[in-house]
């Protein structure tokens, strides 16, 4: 059903037209904004659903319509059926009255969450300033989370870098690369024990398989420390974006080897293996809560270039 508020209206993306129109909008915004919109998972969906003709289950994605022109993009998805809706919302740039429209894209994307039967939803917008933060309140939203997107040249010059790597290796650990098959226990492991408690925990195998199954994964862009024992003690898992641009996409030490210089060292091999296949800057998303993280980075030469935020509030009728 659509959603319809003065000269604005919410339409469920039903068909390919539609799914063209949203893809157009949104190249168009990420180009003008200079950064991604959307969180992975939703790029893949649309992707899926462009590629194969398929549409994810428990996904609404919607556009938002003013004078025949489509200004925003909003989807929610609950794919497992748990409690929490994930959403996403973009908004064209630029835009007539656009805090406006992101606070109708919320209420928009909130009603639609209605039809999964979930508790909340929670709501991912990128490249954010004050403005989306006072539409969330608007729209009756929490600011749940806040990450910087940190980011630096390359290649590394921290004189401090091969020095932590130098003494993980007196002390029997090595990094190397994932081996497929080999090593997928054991990087869930790392993981789910690093985010034990925390918004992104619940790393599983079934999960971990998925997104090493994105087009963009490769082995050698995931290095492990392996102490002299055979386990992992923590992991630096990159991404090449295209354009000599890297990420850090996710580095993570267990709780059991915190405290020995493993993040920094696997934070050196990192950037040193990004310039070594050819890139020149590199990217990163860090929770600002995170004051271990924000800190290590500082230190590494990063700045803040952007900033995320998820916004979250109860779905009405559940």
């Amino acid at each position: 059903m659509a959603t319809t508020s003065p000269d604005v209206e919410a339409v469920p993306v039903e068909d390919d037209h539609g799914l063209r129109t949203a893809l157009q909008l949104l190249e168009q915004a990420q180009r003008a904004a200079g950064v991604p919109l959307l969180d992975e998972a939703e790029e893949q969906r649309l992707a899926t659903w462009r590629e194969h003709g398929r549409r994810s289950t428990g996904w609404r994605p919607l556009l938002l319509w003013r004078d025949g022109a489509a200004i925003a993009y909003a989807a929610a998805s609950s794919p497992d059926g748990g409690p929490t809706a994930i959403g996403d919302v973009a908004v064209a740039r630029p835009v007539r009255d656009a805090q406006e429209i992101t606070a109708r894209a919320l209420q928009a994307v909130r009603d639609t969450a209605a039809d999964l039967e979930v508790d909340r939803l929670q709501v991912w917008m990128r490249s954010v300033g004050p403005a989306e933060i006072e539409a969330a309140q608007v729209a009756g939203f929490d600011l749940e989370r806040r990450l910087a997107v940190l980011g630096r040249p390359l290649p590394p010059d921290d004189p401090a870098g091969p020095t932590a790597l130098a003494e993980l290796a007196a002390a029997g650990t090595r990094i190397r690369a994932f081996v497929p098959d080999q090593d997928d226990a054991a990087v869930v492991e790392v993981l789910a024990a690093a985010y034990d408690g925390t918004d992104d925990g619940g790393w599983d195998l079934e999960r971990f398989v998925e997104r090493r199954g994105w087009p963009w994964f490769r082995p050698e862009d995931l290095l492990v420390a392996e102490d002299a024992d055979g386990r992992l003690a923590g992991l630096h898992w990159l991404k090449r974006r295209g354009r000599g641009v890297g990420e850090v996409y996710n580095l993570a030490v267990h709780p059991r080897a915190q405290g020995r210089g493993v993040g920094p060292a696997l934070l050196h091999a990192g950037l040193a293996h990004l310039d070594a296949v050819g890139c020149t800057e590199v990217i990163l998303w860090v929770d600002t809560a995170n004051e271990r993280a924000v800190r290590l980075y500082g230190e590494q030469g990063f700045t803040t270039r952007w900033e995320d935020i998820a916004v979250g509030a109860p779905v009405a009728g559940s």
